[in-house]
C-alpha cells in the first residue's frame, strides 16, 4: 500500500465513521477484527468491510496479528470500542508507540472500578463504590459508608451504553440484583465476572468528547443528557443537547474531565467522558476511551462543523500539536431519542412524520418504520431500535419546545407487545 495506513481495531458504532474520512484525506484505512473477544453482536451492523483496504482478523494470537498488521506499516492504531482496548494497546505499542496510551493504565481505561481508583489516586473526587464477587462485602461496605437506605447503582464493571445497569431505590433489592448479574453475559457478550455497586449520584449529567495528542486534550463537544427513569434500569435516554465551549460556565466540569483523562493515562485518540455535576461538584461516571457512540460525531458536525472524526484525521495528518482546545457552537442542536415502553412490533410509525413540520426539525437517524420490531427503551442499544430525531435552530427555546412536541406526538405510538 502506497498510502499511509491507519488501523482501527473493531471499528463499530461511531468508529465506523473514521474509515471513509481517512480515505477522503488520502489515507488507507485497515480494520482489525477480533474473533477471540466478545462477539458484540448489536454493534456489527455498523461495520462495512468495503470501507477498508484490508481486514486483519485476530484469532487470539497477538504476535501473529502484530506480524500481519506490521507488514502494512501502519502509522497509527486506533481502538474502536471498549472491548478493543487491550488488543489496540498491544498493537499500538508494537507498531506505532508514538500514538500509544499509557500501557500501565490500560485496565483503568476499561474497568470502571479501577478507573475510579485511578482518579482517586490523582486526587480527584469520585463516588463511593465497591467491586466484588461477594455480597457480604457489599453489605459490610454499605454499613461502613453509611449508605443504608440510600439509592444504589448496580452494574457490570465493563458495561457499555448502560447495558445491565440497574438501580436499587433506597437500597432495596440490591442483593437480588447483585446475585442476578454475577457471572452473566450481557447483550454485548461481556461476562460480569464481578459486580460494581455505587452510591447513586444526583445532579445534571454531562459528557465531554475529546481527541488527544501526546497528552494534550482537544474538546470537540460538550453535551448535556436528559434521562428519565424506566423500570429497574438506571435511565432511558430522552435527549442530548450540544452546549457551547464556555470555560466560564463549564470550567469546573472541563478541568475535572481533562484531569480524568490524565488520571487514566489517556494520551492519544478519542474519549467520551461522562460526568455528573452534583451539589458537591463533578463526579466521574465513566471514561470511555473511544469515540462517542450513537453517531454523535455526525451530529456534532451539524452543531460545530467539526467532530472527533475530523480531529482524528487531523492527528493522522500530523496536525496534532495544532488542535484547538475547544470549538465554536454554530447552531443549537439536540438529539431526541424516540422511546417505546414495550418490546414488540410498531404499528403506526407514520405518526413521527408530523415532526417534519417542526421549526427546528433537521433530520432523522435510524428512524423506526411501521412493522419494525423494537425493544423497550431500557438502554442505549434498545433506544437505537427506535432511532432519534435531530433538531437544529438558532433559537434554543425553539429546540426545547420541539422536543416536547415530539413527546406529545409519541403518546399515540402503538407497539403491539410480544406475547
Amino acid at each position: 500500500m502506497d498510502k499511509p495506513v491507519v488501523a482501527i481495531v473493531r471499528p463499530f458504532t461511531s468508529a465506523a465513521m473514521v474509515a471513509p474520512a481517512l480515505r477522503r484525506a488520502g489515507f488507507s484505512p485497515v480494520a482489525v477484527m477480533d474473533y477471540a473477544g466478545p462477539s458484540l453482536g448489536p454493534l456489527h451492523s455498523s461495520h462495512d468491510p468495503a470501507e477498508y483496504d484490508a481486514v486483519i482478523n485476530h484469532h487470539g494470537d497477538i504476535d501473529a496479528t502484530i506480524a500481519r498488521l506490521g507488514a502494512l506499516k501502519p502509522i497509527a492504531v486506533i481502538p474502536g470500542v471498549e472491548a478493543a482496548l487491550q488488543e489496540a494497546q498491544r498493537l499500538s505499542d508494537a507498531l506505532a508507540p508514538e500514538y500509544s496510551n499509557d500501557p500501565a493504565l490500560v485496565d483503568a481505561r476499561r474497568h470502571k472500578y479501577l478507573m475510579h481508583r485511578a482518579l482517586a489516586d490523582a486526587g480527584l473526587p469520585v463516588p463511593k463504590q465497591i467491586c466484588t464477587t461477594d455480597p457480604a462485602e457489599v453489605a459490610a461496605w454499605i454499613d461502613r459508608e453509611g449508605l443504608a437506605g440510600r439509592d444504589l447503582v448496580i452494574k457490570p464493571p465493563t458495561s457499555a451504553g448502560t447495558v445491565g445497569v440497574s438501580r436499587a431505590p433506597g437500597g432495596e433489592g440490591w442483593r437480588e440484583r447483585f446475585d442476578a448479574m454475577l457471572g452473566t453475559r450481557d447483550k454485548l457478550d461481556v461476562v460480569a465476572e464481578e459486580v460494581l455497586v455505587q452510591e447513586q449520584l444526583t445532579g445534571v449529567e454531562y459528557a465531554i468528547d475529546t481527541v488527544s495528542h501526546d497528552g494534550r486534550h482537544s474538546i470537540t463537544d460538550i453535551i448535556k443528557y436528559r434521562r428519565v427513569p424506566y423500570g429497574e434500569g438506571i435511565a432511558v435516554y430522552d435527549s442530548v443537547e450540544w452546549l457551547p465551549y464556555d470555560t466560564d460556565a463549564y470550567g469546573e466540569l472541563i478541568e475535572y474531565g481533562l484531569g480524568a483523562l490524565d488520571a487514566v493515562g489517556l494520551r492519544n485518540w478519542a474519549a467520551h467522558t461522562e460526568i455528573m455535576m452534583t451539589p458537591d461538584g463533578p463526579r466521574l461516571l465513566e471514561v470511555n476511551a473511544r469515540l462517542a457512540g450513537a453517531g454523535n460525531p455526525a451530529v456534532t458536525e451539524i452543531a460545530t462543523g467539526e467532530s472527533q472524526v475530523t480531529r482524528i484525521v487531523d492527528v493522522c495528518r500530523g496536525l496534532g500539536p495544532k488542535l484547538p482546545p475547544g470549538y465554536t457552537l454554530h447552531r443549537n442542536v439536540m438529539a431526541v431519542f424516540l422511546m417505546s415502553h414495550s418490546t414488540g412490533i410498531v404499528r403506526n410509525a407514520e405518526i413521527y412524520d408530523a415532526a417534519r413540520d417542526l421549526p427546528s426539525y433537521h433530520s432523522p437517524v435510524h428512524l423506526v418504520k411501521t412493522g419494525d420490531h423494537v425493544d423497550a427503551s431500557t438502554d442505549l442499544f434498545a433506544s437505537m431500535t427506535m432511532g432519534y430525531i435531530i433538531l437544529a435552530h438558532e433559537d434554543s427555546a425553539q429546540v426545547h419546545a420541539d422536543r416536547e412536541a415530539i413527546r406529545a406526538i409519541e403518546r399515540d405510538l402503538d407497539v403491539e407487545a410480544d406475547a
